[in-house]
């Protein structure tokens, strides 16, 4: 299989961030960045243990990180396993009100598996907090489109 992106890639203009949403931008791309590198506890460091989270490829929602990793053992491994080739985040928008922020944003995947090479869209949402002083995600919702992707 194809090796795995090495990083995420971003052609958003976000020059009117301001500190808050740049702060949850570069949050949100360092978990793709992990997710890329396969590192689950960095992932994971920015997910708050009790967040509530719809991934896009199962109708159950988890309820916290425990319930997150169920769903995550269910994904294929070994000859059957997906290797992600590209990420691609646009069109971000953070709203930041104190310490709640909503986020949204579209992201593009691009994968090989036994079948051959897939492309994805997805919309995602996602509700973060500052805690201590450092934001996490409270609650994400991945909606995965079927169609190709706009180039």
């Amino acid at each position: 299989m194809t090796a795995p992106a090495s990083e995420v890639v971003d052609a958003s203009d976000t020059s009117s961030f301001d500190a808050d949403q740049r702060e949850i931008w570069d949050e949100q791309k360092a978990i793709y960045t992990a997710f890329l590198a396969g590192d689950r506890a960095r992932i994971d460091r920015r997910i708050h243990p009790d967040a509530t989270i719809w991934d896009a490829v199962t109708e159950r929602i988890a309820r916290g990180l425990g319930e997150l990793d169920a769903i995550r053992a269910t994904r294929p491994t070994g000859e059957a396993e997906q290797v992600t080739t590209r990420i691609e985040v646009d069109e971000p928008i953070i709203d930041v009100s104190g310490d709640l922020a909503v986020a949204r944003h579209v992201l593009r995947v691009e994968r090989v598996d036994a079948d051959g090479t897939a492309r994805e869209l997805m919309r995602v949402s996602q509700g973060w907090r500052r805690i201590d002083g450092a934001w996490h995600i409270i609650h994400s919702h991945e909606d995965l489109f079927s169609v190709e992707p706009l180039a």
